[in-house]
């Protein structure tokens, strides 16, 4: 498929449906083939690309329509700490070449945050930000993904930023913005204090064609998540985690099984939003392999066999 056409497709899915199905937890998935803790998963572009081409074979014989690159910790500043900020683009331009081999129907760049906090948190500096964004959107995009994701978000101003800078390169490719929140008595926040409706909107009138919400929560939660942010006549993207993690014999593991990830979300798919909302994409996050994506697929309707 063309760029030019799998970013009008993926374009057309997001705005029209059917609900797109989207991948499981990359990161998860290799340190299941061995990624040391500590390790950014990014440098296994270089130095593990089969694996990374495994993984995403995985996903797309469970049914992912759509895929991932494995790009989340592509940017300077967060590469700097591997080792690997003078490879940003080679890194960035290897992930897109396995993501694409994989056979999926669209490729999705991930653009992940920086690791850093702005004042008075921690010391992230904004224009730093930019042009880390800047350099990796640009890679991403001239490697001819059909679309970016900016995903587990923890700060409204900084998906701003990396929203900013992917429009600033292009205005018509298709972009996905996800935050990550947690779940308090009053609705759902990100560790920073944005509320999620309004953080939904900002992300929506900037430029964003999906908002939605990944990772930290499991499926459980995402309903009363997604009731939330459909009452705001969003189109929305829902990545759960496999449940809450845990600690064993050293290694993290999730508990929830793919069924029942599959039955939670597919209470979610029933529901209706007002003024317009509906579930644009859905797929899970940590903990979620391949057969979370299968059993998903099985409950989306019209979705096609793996």
């Amino acid at each position: 498929m063309s760029t030019r056409a799998g970013r009008d497709g993926l374009r057309a899915r997001l705005q029209a449906g059917p609900v797109l199905l989207l991948d499981g937890g990359l990161g998860s998935s290799l340190i299941e083939r061995g990624l040391a803790a500590g390790m950014a998963p990014d440098a296994w572009n270089l130095e593990r690309p089969a694996d990374v081409a495994a993984v995403h074979r995985s996903f797309v014989e469970a049914g992912s329509e759509a895929i991932h690159a494995n790009t989340f910790g592509g940017n300077r500043i967060r590469l700097a700490r591997a080792g690997l900020a003078g490879r940003s683009g080679e890194v960035n331009a290897a992930a897109v070449a396995l993501a694409r081999g994989a056979g999926a129907a669209f490729v999705i760049a991930d653009l992940g945050p920086t690791g850093e906090y702005l004042p008075p948190v921690g010391a992230g500096d904004p224009e730093a930000w930019a042009a880390a964004f800047l350099e990796q959107a640009k890679v991403l995009i001239d490697a001819g993904v059909d679309g970016i994701h900016l995903e587990t978000m923890s700060d409204l101003r900084e998906a701003q930023i990396g929203l900013a800078a992917v429009r600033a390169l292009s205005v018509d490719l298709p972009v996905l913005a996800s935050l990550t929140v947690e779940r308090k008595k009053r609705g759902f926040f990100t560790v920073m204090g944005d509320p999620l409706v309004p953080a939904l909107q900002a992300l929506r009138g900037a430029g964003a064609d999906v908002v939605g919400a990944n990772c930290t929560l499991g499926s459980a939660d995402f309903r009363a998540l997604a009731e939330e942010a459909l009452s705001a006549g969003l189109p929305v993207v829902l990545q759960p985690n496999a449940g809450q993690p845990e600690v064993a014999a050293g290694r993290v593991v999730y508990r929830q099984t793919p069924e029942a990830f599959a039955n939670d979300l597919a209470a979610v798919l029933a529901l209706s939003g007002d003024g317009g909302g509906r579930i644009a994409a859905v797929g899970g996050c940590c903990g979620c392999d391949a057969r979370f994506v299968a059993a998903l697929c099985r409950r989306i309707p019209g979705a096609p066999s793996p």
